[in-house]
């Protein structure tokens, strides 16, 4: 069995760890972002490890665990990390926990994950709602693949709750802006001149992560919404320089601020 491919052993595994609960909704937690595993009630875990086809994660700030719960009052599933392509994985095999939740019946999906803002009205500390994103890594995950490949991206994001949402938020101090995410391969931060390149291409911040993964949401049929935690400047926005762990500091001492957006979200776009 090929790792992070064939998943036919794992789902059922992973029923079995479930006890016949069908979660609602997957989250997939982002570098640092993993604070809100704290308001998960009547919970459990397991390691990614113990799931046959599964590895453990390789980046710091992605445990590798899989968590089960209540979550605002919604049954959740929640991926505490991620793989990522810049690990030598391919685009089809960092969608291996997106894949595991909607065989285990999940039909909406949060993508979140740290981000480098690009747009001058982002500032380390705020949130986006994803709107569309820009594939600049050059990979599909469904290249080769025998499922349907040519997939609508049209209405990829649910984002037609942001004014809403928003509102909400900014009466709780809480930042939020709506705009296009880029991917680039990574491990390497972005060059000065590829911001530059991004922001005239009409990108609002980069990540490394996440559209892989919303594109195989969507081919599956799920909803899909995605957040992005501005946890730095990219690169020539400002003179300080990038740094890993500083984005894992910036993301836990976001702790408060995102337990208060996925309240929020979870009103606004769950009902």
């Amino acid at each position: 069995m090929m790792l992070l491919d064939d998943l036919t052993v794992s789902v059922l595994q992973a029923r079995e760890w479930l006890g016949g609960c069908t979660p609602e909704l997957a989250i997939v937690l982002g570098s640092g972002l993993s604070s809100i595993l704290d308001q998960l009630e009547d919970s459990s875990q397991l390691a990614y490890t113990e799931l046959d086809g599964f590895v453990a994660t390789g980046v710091v700030g992605h445990a590798g665990c899989l968590h089960v719960g209540t979550l605002y009052g919604t049954t959740a599933l929640l991926f505490q990390g991620r793989y990522h392509c810049y690990e030598g994985y391919s685009a089809w095999q960092v969608t291996a926990q997106v894949r595991l939740a909607a065989a285990l019946g999940c039909r909406k999906l949060l993508l979140t994950n740290a981000a480098g803002g690009i747009d001058d009205a982002v500032s380390p500390g705020d949130f986006m709602l994803v709107t569309d994103h820009i594939n600049m890594a050059g990979e599909s995950p469904l290249r080769g693949r025998p499922e349907l490949e040519f997939i609508d991206l049209g209405q990829l994001y649910q984002y037609h709750f942001f004014p809403q949402l928003r509102q909400q938020l900014a009466d709780q101090g809480v930042k939020l802006h709506a705009g296009v995410l880029a991917w680039m391969m990574g491990p390497n931060y972005e060059t000065p001149a590829e911001i530059r390149m991004l922001s005239m291409l009409g990108a609002a911040a980069v990540s490394m992560s996440t559209i892989p993964e919303a594109i195989v949401a969507r081919q599956l049929g799920m909803e899909v919404t995605a957040v992005s935690y501005i946890s730095n400047l990219a690169a020539g926005k400002t003179s300080a320089g990038l740094d890993h762990q500083d984005v894992l500091e910036s993301g836990k001492s976001a702790g408060s601020s995102l337990q208060r957006l996925l309240s929020a979200l979870f009103h606004c776009w769950l009902g």
